[in-house]
């Protein structure tokens, strides 16, 4: 923790809400794709990022304990 600033609450979602998650961001993804502006590209770029981490966090969280479902 840095001195003097906030910390956010950890909020674990289950495997279902990052799935949803995953699925809305491509869903994004494809409205915008092929982009059609500098700003649609870059917000492509954003969207891969946020599914390459979630998709990170479920590979993380089924290699530790596994979700239970």
């Amino acid at each position: 923790m840095v001195k003097g600033r906030p910390t956010l609450p950890v909020v674990m979602r289950s495997e279902e809400e990052i799935r949803e998650r995953i699925a809305s961001l491509e869903a994004e993804y494809d409205d915008h794709d092929p982009p059609s502006s500098a700003l649609e590209e870059e917000a492509e770029v954003a969207i891969l990022r946020a599914i390459e981490e979630l998709e990170w966090v479920l590979e993380e969280y089924d290699a530790e304990s596994g979700f239970t479902t």
